[in-house]
């Protein structure tokens, strides 16, 4: 890797921690050349102002969440199996960029605001994975019909929360205990649930025979 290539990645960390700590609005571009080791000028020259910062970071999140996703969830295996893959690898890539799960949420609850339409096609990306591993499922019959966007969004909506719940759930912990509740739970376990949770709830039920009719005599 060129310095050039160091640099600007190295202000991407930066970025990422920053407008995951306190959002798009709250950030600066001071604390974030300065987390980065570079003056404003050398963040302007390698990225640009806070917007093209903004959308550089996101790009970069979002494009390596596709990736994974899109492996995770190749054709060729069984639909089910795809789907638990996803979900593990989503609760992956939360545990390996705290910040992601933070940015998605505030941009989720600010009706992406702030979202460049380059980040556009990668939300696309990551969102078909879900839709194509449903596609598959009920072609082959052992997935029963169910809308991709409620799918996908109970899977990472409910990432998000559990990742964003830890201080709560941590400063709660005691207290659960006394009740027999652990507050603790990594989020493989979530995603262990949540993919256990899936495969019961999207599998296909299977259809039951038509009853035998009876004869005019009243045989079988």
């Amino acid at each position: 890797m060129d310095e050039t290539t160091q640099v600007r990645s190295r202000i991407l960390d930066a970025a990422t921690e920053e407008f995951g700590r306190v959002g798009f609005s709250g950030a600066k571009v001071e604390a974030i050349a300065r987390r980065a080791g570079v003056n404003k000028a050398g963040l302007y020259y390698h990225v640009g102002n806070k917007e093209k910062l903004y959308e550089a970071v996101l790009l970069r999140l979002f494009g390596q969440v596709a990736g994974t996703l899109e492996q995770a969830g190749a054709a060729g295996q069984d639909p089910l199996a795809a789907l638990g893959a996803l979900t593990r690898a989503m609760a992956g890539l939360f545990t390996r960029l705290p910040m992601l799960p933070r940015i998605m949420a505030m941009e989720m609850a600010s009706g992406g605001v702030n979202m460049p339409t380059a980040a556009i096609s990668e939300f696309r990306r990551i969102f078909s994975v879900t839709r194509d591993i449903l596609a598959r499922g009920r072609e082959a019959g052992s997935l029963r019909p169910a809308e991709p966007i409620f799918v996908h969004l109970t899977l990472v909506g409910t990432l998000i929360v559990y990742c964003l719940s830890e201080p709560l759930r941590q400063r709660f912990a005691a207290a659960a205990a006394d009740m027999g509740l652990r507050l603790d739970l990594p989020l493989s376990d979530m995603a262990a649930f949540l993919a256990d949770l899936m495969s019961h709830g999207l599998t296909a039920r299977p259809t039951n025979p038509p009853a035998p009719q009876e004869d005019a005599h009243g045989d079988a």
